[in-house]
């Protein structure tokens, strides 16, 4: 009986990762969810802005001004959609890592409770244990990479912004 105590004691560690790393999964599904919803907003406004162009293209007496806007409007989309789907990507290697470390952590528990009947087990147990926790460390820092460019298409439309109205400015 002695023996199981210890084994359920020392199987606490993983298990509470396991929990955070749930946690943490979570959040990121969440941002992965929010990245995909502005990657459709990114499509649909390129789709709007190309039917504008190509009206303006079709038209008898095509707006110079309103076709150049319509192109750098397009140019600034996809610069955005560049960066938000390497942000995607970014995202997806953190749950990719954060799901690692459960299945390490998981089968380290499973180790460990067998590790009574077959104790080399306990090494093997340990392994998993340090692997889970590195491939957690690697997640959060594909995660603070993320967090860290994160701001960036909203920065270059702000600037596009910026810099478009001050062109019309100057036009009008």
């Amino acid at each position: 009986m002695e023996n199981w105590t210890k084994v359920i004691s020392a199987g606490v560690g993983p298990i509470i990762v396991i929990s955070a790393c749930g946690l943490l999964c979570l959040a990121f599904y969440n941002r992965l969810a929010a990245v995909v919803t502005r990657l459709r907003s990114f499509d649909r406004e390129r789709l709007l802005e190309q039917e504008k162009l190509s009206r303006q293209l079709a038209s008898e007496t095509p707006d110079e001004i309103a076709m150049v806007r319509h192109r750098e409007v397009l140019g600034m989309l996809e610069t955005q959609t560049r960066h938000v789907i390497r942000r995607a990507h970014m995202i997806r290697r953190t749950l990719g890592c954060l799901l690692l470390t459960i299945i390490c952590l998981a089968l380290c528990s499973l180790a460990l409770g067998l590790s009574i009947a077959i104790e080399p087990l306990a090494y093997v147990a340990a392994c998993l244990f340090v692997v889970g926790l590195l491939l957690l460390v690697v997640g959060v820092i594909f995660a603070m990479i993320e967090m860290r460019d994160a701001l960036d298409p909203i920065e270059l439309e702000s600037k596009f912004v910026r810099e478009f109205a001050e062109q019309f400015d100057k036009i009008a």
